[in-house]
């Protein structure tokens, strides 16, 4: 399945739920995105669907490192709650800026009584909703095929194109929880950057938007799930 429906379909529950929670608090709730072209557009369409005067957004992304349709995707919604903001660097260099914002959680006085809240990969929402992605597709396959679920003897390899490690993250979390799925194959693109980060550890970029993230901040908790 595509990275985009991907998103889509696990950014809504997670934008659903924090409306639900900002409401219920009574208390102002504005999400931060860093966004190298599909992570941003589903956040934002998410937002502008609940269209909770209480959550707002704003969308932060490389200038001229999306392709136009990613900005268009962006930039033409037409939502009060929604505000983008395009910075001049590379796809990760917001991470730093917006995880500082984030600790401003902790004091209500420099933070004005609102709350922040990211809704990058980080966010143990976003593989939890995936999860369920890799579960539905294991149940289609094998009603087409008429094997029994849960059969360990048919296992289903995927096969899924990789950012930041977010979605895979879930297939993984998926596999842990017992559903029979064999590999989970991660496709880059020519920048490597998930197997040079694999073998090194590095820090290092080349290209641009989702599949070319910086560094694949879900790495850690994959390999920590593992251990």
């Amino acid at each position: 399945f595509t990275m985009v429906n991907a998103k889509i379909e696990s950014m809504r529950p997670v934008i659903r739920i924090l409306s639900h929670f900002a409401t219920l608090r009574n208390k102002p709730t504005t999400l931060l995105v860093s966004t190298t072209g599909d992570t941003g557009p589903a956040a934002v369409h998410a937002v502008s669907d609940v269209a909770n005067p209480l959550l707002t957004i704003i969308v932060h992304y490389p200038h001229g490192q999306i392709s136009d349709f990613q900005r268009k995707q962006l930039t033409t919604v037409d939502s009060k709650c929604v505000k983008i903001v395009s910075f001049e660097g590379g796809g990760d260099d917001m991470d730093w800026p917006i995880k500082k914002t984030l600790l401003m959680n902790s004091d209500n006085d420099t933070a004005g009584g609102r709350t922040f809240c990211g809704v990058n990969s980080y966010n143990i929402g976003r593989p939890l909703m995936q999860m369920v992605h890799f579960i539905w597709i294991y149940l289609r396959m094998v009603e087409q095929l008429g094997v029994e679920p849960g059969d360990t003897n048919f296992m289903i390899d995927m096969v899924l194109p990789t950012g930041a490690m977010g979605n895979i993250t879930g297939g993984y979390m998926a596999k842990q929880m017992g559903v029979p799925i064999g590999m989970l194959c991660a496709g880059v693109n020519i920048n490597g950057m998930i197997q040079h980060a694999a073998q090194n550890m590095n820090n290092a970029c080349i290209g641009n938007q989702q599949i070319s993230a910086q560094f694949p901040f879900k790495t850690k908790q994959t390999l920590l799930t593992g251990l």
